[in-house]
């Protein structure tokens, strides 16, 4: 009897080791969703500004800069061109300060996307969530200084 209790002891873990699951969720390509191109639709500051002194102040320097400018482009080979105005933010008194358009700078590299999340691979740029079709990438500058810039799909 205790030679059968001990065959169909090892017969019993031998069994549930076997059946073990050896299936993974299948993983899916969603990369397709951020290829495109975005315009930039926001970048957004600490204070608010009334950089053109209309009167209104803004924290969305576009509301403030026409020349600020940009446009990313995502490209199905993996690899991004962005050409983005620079924002020159100087501190002139408190939480006042001198705010220009500077020079386009043009950046490109290859790209990954994983959980709605764009990075660029690049040192120079955050990783970006995409919500439905923005982009944004969070800054998080002390003042004077950018919270997060807003790419929309195009």
């Amino acid at each position: 009897m205790k030679k059968f209790t001990f065959y169909f002891i090892t017969c019993l873990v031998l069994f549930f080791t076997s059946c073990s699951s050896d299936d993974s969720e299948p993983t899916t390509d969603d990369s397709a969703l951020v290829i495109g191109t975005y315009m930039l639709t926001e970048i957004n500051v600490n204070v608010a500004q009334d950089v053109n002194e209309d009167g209104t102040a803004s924290n969305n320097i576009l509301d403030e800069l026409d020349c600020l400018n940009g446009i990313l482009e995502i490209y199905a080979d993996g690899t991004w061109d962005l050409d983005l105005v620079a924002l020159d933010i100087t501190s002139v008194t408190g939480d006042f300060y001198a705010i220009r358009c500077g020079r386009t700078n043009n950046s490109s590299g290859k790209w990954t996307f994983k959980s709605s999340v764009l990075s660029l691979n690049a040192s120079n740029f955050s990783d970006m969530v995409l919500n439905s079709a923005i982009l944004t990438e969070s800054v998080n500058e002390e003042l004077p200084g950018v919270l997060n810039r807003k790419f929309t799909k195009q």
